[in-house]
């Protein structure tokens, strides 16, 4: 047992619940503050692999006009110079062990993660330290992070479905998790210090947690306590006005698009997301077949696209369906598309409830079973966002009949991308 000092909370276990539980789960949390989340279940037993992530409560929803686009910069600039050790020298010592490092923003979170042998945890565990405490951000390498930002930036915006998607939630919560994901040319993120006053501003240990996948919690925690991590200032997370649903159209205009995109978005909650996007059922469970469900169906017979999304936050969700047709149809394929979700999914029959639940159960269980998919988890558990396992899908599931009749018959959001003169208004689709 670790001394008591290095630890302010010890959490129990979270009990196994077959088919998509994170096995063998624990959160502690270090002497400052730090949460450590880990699974080392009987499917890591004979594997030589473990993975760690630091996971920073900085993603673009934290961003202000005086700083849009720091948190794109902030994922760039992970694996970096530090005052420890050069960026070429952490590559090489990843190469060195078999190592692969990545890093990765959302909305809510900047995730810097490393794949590697067991043996290796705790050299990257101090990597992670490095990042998270001694990042230099110099300005010959913000030049370098520039051009990997813009060339990203670049292929998000020529990327139609990424640009409505980015749009929808531009629409549906106009600021915090409306900001995009990546930095605008507009951005005033001009130098290096201003992504490290941002990386600052979030680096207290209430917005910061470690999590792994085959290697036991309070082991990575003892780690983490004699890193440099133990050295960031004790702090809550973060707090502030909760997210609205704003209701309102993005139109994007290409006159150079073959294909009309239209995002169609509804608000719900955050545990309900993924329930509800499966219950669209747009999913196709094998090739070339349409599926079952009406919107599958309706997309099949006319010759275009329907595809369900989905997103959960820690206090906002977000369900819709893509639409993609040739300009000259997208109109009367969005309308159909909106009578079907009023007709056949606000009310939807016992059977694709059943669908939905099933393809849920099995969307988490296939996450879970991945790292980087745990991984994910167990950092919604140590940063209270509403992480999705077999308990919350379950108790959701139950509700599915109540929630879909609620969520479906309010007023959607859009955003589209093509030739707006042709894609219809939010107000003429019957919500």
């Amino acid at each position: 047992m670790l001394p008591s000092k290095l630890f302010a909370k010890v959490a129990a276990p979270v009990a196994g619940r077959g088919y998509a539980s994170v096995a063998k789960t624990a959160v502690v949390s270090t002497s400052n503050g730090i949460k450590v989340a880990a699974t080392a279940g009987e499917i890591d037993a004979d594997s030589q692999l473990a993975s760690i992530s630091l996971v920073i409560n900085a993603g673009s929803r934290y961003e202000t006009a005086e700083n849009a686009g720091a948190a794109h910069y902030l994922k760039a600039f992970g694996f970096r110079n530090t005052q420890s050790r050069t960026s070429f020298r952490t590559i090489r010592e990843a190469e060195l062990n078999g190592a692969m490092l990545t890093a990765e923003a959302t909305r809510e979170n900047i995730t810097y993660r490393v794949q590697c042998f067991k043996d290796a945890v705790p050299y990257f565990v101090e990597v992670l330290g490095d990042i998270a405490t001694a990042t230099k951000f110099a300005e010959h390498e913000f030049r370098d992070v520039a051009k990997l930002v813009a060339l990203e930036s670049l292929s998000a915006r020529t990327n139609p479905v990424t640009r409505a998607l980015d749009g929808v939630h531009q629409a549906a919560f106009r600021g915090g998790l409306g900001n995009s994901l990546y930095a605008l040319e507009s951005s005033p993120v001009s130098t290096g210090n201003t992504v490290r006053q941002y990386a600052l501003e979030a680096l207290s240990s209430g917005r910061v947690a470690v999590v792994g996948t085959g290697i036991d919690a309070n082991e990575l925690a003892k780690l983490v306590s004699e890193s440099k991590l133990s050295t960031l200032a004790s702090g809550s997370a973060v707090t502030g006005a909760a997210t609205k649903f704003s209701g309102g159209v993005q139109q994007i205009y290409d006159s150079a698009a073959p294909l009309s995109h239209y995002a169609l978005a509804f608000s719900c909650e955050p545990q309900n997301a993924q329930l509800l996007g499966n219950l669209l059922g747009t999913q196709r469970r094998l090739k070339w077949n349409s599926g079952a469900s009406a919107l599958a169906r309706l997309a099949a017979s006319e010759g275009f696209g329907a595809d369900a999304f989905s997103f959960a936050y820690s206090d906002a969700g977000l369900v819709g369906v893509l639409v993609t047709a040739p300009s000259t149809q997208i109109k009367d394929a969005v309308e159909k598309v909106a009578a079907t979700i009023q007709k056949d999914v606000a009310g939807a029959a016992t059977e694709a409830i059943q669908r939905a639940v099933a393809a849920t159960k099995l969307d988490v269980a296939e996450e879970l079973a991945t790292q980087r998919g745990a991984q994910r988890v167990l950092s919604q558990i140590a940063l209270g966002q509403n992480a999705i396992t077999a308990e919350t899908t379950e108790e959701a599931a139950s509700k599915l009949t109540s929630a879909a009749a609620k969520v479906f018959k309010t007023k959607p959001v859009a955003a589209s991308v093509g030739l707006s003169q042709s894609t219809p208004y939010v107000d003429t689709l019957g919500f």
